[in-house]
């Protein structure tokens, strides 16, 4: 699970790039940040499904009064670790 300070930084990310966020689906503008990452797989060739390889990892906000669902890419929001060469 994420901690308060994990959650804090999330919403200060997003909310220095998002003036006045609400819900795209019913307006409303209070959200709760999800407890813990996402890891979208990459994939290139619809017929297969392929584990491991390349990702993108984000964290969601979720919209309280009817449940829309934002994906955020952590990388974009400055929240993952560099990789070292």
């Amino acid at each position: 699970m994420l901690n308060q300070n994990q959650k804090l930084k999330i919403k200060e990310e997003i909310d220095k790039r998002i003036i006045n966020l609400s819900c795209p689906m019913c307006k409303n503008n209070k959200f709760i940040i999800a407890d813990g990452y996402f890891n979208n797989s990459m994939q290139t060739d619809m017929t297969t499904f392929v584990l491991g390889g390349e990702s993108i990892p984000t964290i969601a906000i979720i919209c309280d009064n009817c449940g829309f669902v934002s994906q955020h890419a952590i990388g974009i929001l400055g929240l993952l670790e560099k990789k070292q060469d």
